[in-house]
This record gives C-alpha cells, structure tokens and sequence, in this order.
C-alpha cells in the first residue's frame, strides 16, 4: 500500500509539474510576443525619424530660400513635450548614424575578406576544396 501511494503522489507531482511549466511558457510566450512588437514599435519609429530627418535635410539643402532665412530653434520655455520629443528623436538620429557607420565598416571590411579570397583563387598554387557533387560517392558518405 506504501508503494502505491508514493507512485500515486509521483504521478500528482508529475501532473502538477507539467501544468505549473505549461503556465510558466505562455507567460513566457506572452511576453517575448510583447517585447517582439515593442522592437517593431521601435524600429518603426526610428525609420520614420531617420527619413524625415533626411527629407528635412534634402528640403533644406535644395531651397536656397530657407538657406537665407534664419533656422527656427525650439525654445525650452515653450512646450516641455515637444522639447523631449526632439531630444528623442535627436537620440534616435545619433543611434541610427552610428549604425549606418558600423554598416558600413562591415561593408568594407567584406569587401576586404571578398577581394583576398578572390585574389587567392586567382593564383594558380591556392589550395581550394572543391565541394562538387560529382566528387562525393553517390550513395553519400564512403567510409
């Protein structure tokens, strides 16, 4: 009888484990979905600043006009909101900046590694393992 009662308290615990671990994942669940839309919220919002920052700057650049005119500035004394607002998107600006100059550097840093490997399959001694099918047996792996 002791026997049975300890497979049976086993088996409750089992049961127990695997609801208390079924709750724990949708809430996991829930909230990796949540922390996935807020990055997309994110990025939305900083590709729309990037491109009206650059719209801005393309208007500014091609009106000889509002090059003649003075820049309007926000002043602090006039909405706290909107001075925060231009300080995010300042921020957003910057990050966004930094990102396209590590792009880029990454960019030119596979250019690089692109031009040695082309330049070493050039050269007639380079050692190059061919990965075509016809140099593996048909059956697949020949031991």
């Amino acid at each position: 009888m002791g026997d049975t009662q300890m497979i049976i308290g086993i088996a409750i615990g089992i049961v127990l484990g695997a609801l208390g671990l079924l709750v724990i994942t949708r809430n996991h669940q829930k909230t990796v979905k949540k922390l996935i839309e807020s990055r997309r919220k994110l990025e939305r919002q900083r590709t729309k600043a990037v491109n009206d920052l650059f719209a801005l700057r393309a208007e500014v650049e091609n009106n000889p006009i509002s090059l003649q005119q003075p820049a309007v500035t926000i002043k602090p004394k006039q909405d706290p909101k909107v001075a925060a607002e231009m300080a995010n998107l300042r921020n957003l600006v910057a990050r966004a900046d930094s990102a396209l100059a590590a792009a880029r550097k990454k960019r030119d840093e596979y250019e690089t590694e692109i031009a040695r490997l082309t330049a070493a399959l050039g050269q007639k001694d380079a050692k190059v393992i061919d990965l075509r099918p016809q140099d593996r047996p048909a059956g697949g792996i020949a031991l």
